[in-house]
């Protein structure tokens, strides 16, 4: 079956995806009305595909991948969502599998909503990938994916997916603005092959999307705004934090409880917004919409499309009206005055964070960095021939109860035994971010705040940003792109798999070669020489 999402971006088309949220269970008639509804879309040409959530909010649901059956069986064109935060990498591998026996190719790598129940109470998170992680995974995939076999190497017969990542510009600090671009341009560079943009209700955010695309050097991937209709209720529980990634500015909440005492309960307002929104996204030049939104109908879907061509030649006023962002917010380039948008001009940045609650213990962790495990400096060559030494007397596993204790006290070490605390200037991946997010933050955060622990705890990435910025090393966090964690190395000595360079460390994939000094990769021979050493 042609992939008439792909042909339509290829032929550049304007795309329409339109969402779909299985609710729970196998046979409730809320399954069965949305696929009625489904039948009732399909008949609308403008419509390139139908998008599927996986599991959102983090609540159980239907699997997405039966969804998507069902809809391709319909002769539609489906787009999955596929998340990271209930399934491992082999799992993953499976159901990839399994997909593309289906004969479902598009996919939408996310990281995911951190989960909130299940049976018996709060599931377990996995986490085991990142979105940009697995966005590597699909694309090997869709290479031939290597794997042991028995005399070598094999590989399984390329797969056809067409993966896509979701980005979310809706952020109003300036850490968490630059690290979301960060990702973003790791996600690029794995393979995402178009980009789906987060709820928000912000033209400057919008066109500051776009703008930092073809500042990347991505201005070839076509990015699709995210139009969700909302309502007042809706909108409330977004304001509230409720849905993660999702924002409603203060400002734009009085609107809609405003607009929600009119005799239609503000229907049609929210409907002529969307048809504004979609225009703005037509004028600022996005490749497409994605059309979303609780209770919204099929005849909701084509009105509003109809509307948004009534309205087109008009956007740049409609961009000026809905451009609710949150009060002193930090946008990437400098305002015009003239449309109410941006100039293609860098903000300033402002000094880092120095407080207590960012820069706890980063002094002494550079300190000891800088000591103990800067290639070329002199503990370097020592610690590297004791951990092999140590390792080859007492194997990889060994008691390391200095390390772990030190690491356990200063930043909470699960002893994962592959060390991501140099990705993130000393706070740690594993424990102190809920989603393990090793290669940037999660579309969740708001204010700096994590996501799962509003209030409570601040974002890794927030805090790691403003670390680096001490020091003037921001750029180091767009510099690299870190793998999944080696459970082969779980219990046994971080220390050892640096020195000896078998860590994500020596594994990274460099956007910016600058950077391969700072790490021991380049000492792997070193390593080689103590084991012919040793075996004489």
């Amino acid at each position: 079956m042609e992939n008439r999402l792909a042909e339509a971006f290829k032929n550049h088309e304007f795309v329409v995806t339109c969402e779909f949220i299985p609710g729970r269970g196998a046979t409730e008639d809320a399954q069965a009305k949305l696929i009625e509804e489904a039948k009732e879309l399909s008949s609308n040409k403008r419509i390139q595909a139908f998008s599927i959530t996986d599991n959102p909010s983090g609540n159980p649901a239907l699997l997405a991948d039966k969804f998507g059956e069902e809809i391709l069986n319909l002769g539609v064109t489906p787009l999955v969502h596929f998340t990271c935060k209930d399934r491992n990498r082999s799992q993953m591998e499976s159901q990839l599998d399994a997909l593309e026996r289906t004969g479902i190719q598009n996919l939408l790598c996310m990281s995911g909503d951190y989960p909130v129940s299940g049976w018996e109470g709060r599931a377990k998170r996995v986490f085991d990938l990142d979105a940009v992680q697995l966005l590597m995974m699909v694309n090997a995939m869709n290479e031939g994916l290597p794997y042991p076999a028995r005399g070598g190497v094999a590989h399984q017969k390329p797969t056809h997916f067409f993966p896509g990542a979701v980005a979310n510009p809706f952020k109003w600090t300036e850490a968490e603005t630059i690290t979301q671009y960060n990702k973003l341009h790791k996600k690029c560079v794995a393979g995402a092959r178009f980009i789906i943009s987060q709820v928000g209700y912000d033209s400057r955010k919008m066109q500051e999307l776009l703008m930092v695309m073809k500042d990347q050097g991505h201005g070839d991937i076509p990015v699709i705004a995210n139009i969700f209709i909302l309502s007042a209720g809706v909108g409330r529980s977004m304001n509230a934090g409720n849905f993660p990634g999702c924002y409603v500015a203060d400002e734009f909440l009085s609107v809609l409880n405003k607009e929600k005492q009119a005799a239609d309960k503000g229907r049609e307002a929210r409907i002529i917004r969307g048809a504004k929104m979609i225009a703005i996204a037509r004028g600022l030049g996005y490749a497409g919409v994605h059309i979303g939104g609780i209770g919204v109908t099929p005849d909701v879907v084509s009105y509003v499309l109809e509307k948004a061509d009534e309205l087109q030649d008009n956007w740049e006023e409609w961009a000026k009206e809905i451009s609710y962002g949150e009060p002193d917010a930090f946008y990437l380039y400098k305002y015009d005055p003239e449309t109410g948008l941006n100039k293609h001009e860098r903000s300033e940045l402002a000094p880092a964070r120095t407080d207590k609650a960012v820069q706890s213990k980063n002094g002494l962790s550079r300190l000891f960095h800088k000591m103990v495990f800067v290639p070329g400096e002199k503990m370097f060559p020592f610690m590297q021939w004791y951990m092999y030494n140590r390792e080859k007397k007492k194997g990889p596993h060994r008691k390391h109860t200095i390390e772990h204790t030190g690491k356990s006290f200063l930043f909470g070490c699960m002893d994962c035994g592959d060390c991501g605390l140099i990705n993130t200037s000393y706070v740690c991946p594993m424990v102190q971010c809920p989603k393990c997010q090793r290669n940037g933050p999660c579309g969740g955060s708001h204010d700096g705040w994590c996501e799962v622990y509003p209030g409570e705890r601040l974002c890794i990435w927030y805090k790691a940003y403003h670390r680096y910025r001490k020091h003037g090393e921001e750029y180091k966090m767009a510099g690299y792109i870190v793998p999944p964690n080696n459970w082969d190395l779980f219990g046994g000595s971080a220390w050892a798999g640096y020195y000896l360079c078998r860590d994500n460390i020596s594994n990274r994939i460099y956007l910016d070669d600058s950077l391969r000094c700072e790490t021991p990769s380049m000492y792997k021979k070193q390593v080689e020489d103590l084991k012919k050493a040793a075996a004489k």
